[in-house]
């Protein structure tokens, strides 16, 4: 059955003002003025976007803790992880890059992970969290700017170009990293932000 919903919504991209339907499990409501979505009802959003977070958050840790690749060269070994690959950009006279690389596929995942699990879980346990417009407000902000899916595509390229110097072996990083990002990926298609804020009215009343 349809979740409540309060009077009025604006539209996002003409801001136009108008009544908020009653939606039903799977519908969507878009504007009456220029068409654009206004939300989506998806069914059990919370719980599905939660599951998917933390399994993304155990994945990551993976992703950080174990090597990413292992280079033989002529019988000489080496591996690298994530925060290594950062490390050597800031050694080969790269800090820049290396700074964008640690902010967009290190810093801000994990922002986005922790903020949105602190809205949800405590909202799956009956909670409303201490500053939840705050967290809110983060989540919207940050999750635009994490690119882990390019340092992803990078690794890929880079396993690939090195085949022809070396004998490559992919590290549980990168499978860790590669379910990471599909794994967020998911999440961010079932996170519905009218459903956080319905479910903290609920608890709220």
């Amino acid at each position: 059955m349809p979740y409540p919903t309060s009077p009025l919504v604006a539209c996002p991209q003409c801001d136009a003002l108008q009544l908020e339907p009653a939606l039903v499990p799977g519908g969507c409501a878009d504007c009456v003025r220029c068409g654009a979505e206004l939300y989506r009802h998806k069914p059990g959003s919370i719980d599905r976007s939660l599951a998917f977070l933390l399994a993304a958050a155990i994945l990551f840790a993976f992703a950080n803790l174990y090597p990413l690749m292992e280079m033989d060269a002529r019988g000489l070994r080496s591996s690298t992880t994530l925060w290594g690959t950062v490390s050597a950009l800031a050694e080969q006279g790269e800090p820049g890059v290396g700074v964008l690389v640690f902010v967009t596929a290190l810093a801000l995942p994990v922002v986005e992970l922790a903020a949105m699990i602190y809205m949800l879980l405590p909202l799956r346990l009956g909670i409303v969290p201490a500053g939840l417009r705050y967290a809110f407000r983060l989540v919207e902000r940050v999750r635009v700017f994490g690119m882990a899916e390019v340092l992803l595509l990078g690794a890929l390229i880079a396993f690939v170009k090195l085949h022809d110097i070396a004998t490559v072996h992919p590290g549980i990083a990168l499978y860790a990293l590669a379910a990471f990002v599909f794994l967020l990926a998911a999440a961010d298609a079932w996170y519905e932000p009218r459903a956080v804020w319905h479910c903290a009215r609920e608890l709220s009343t």
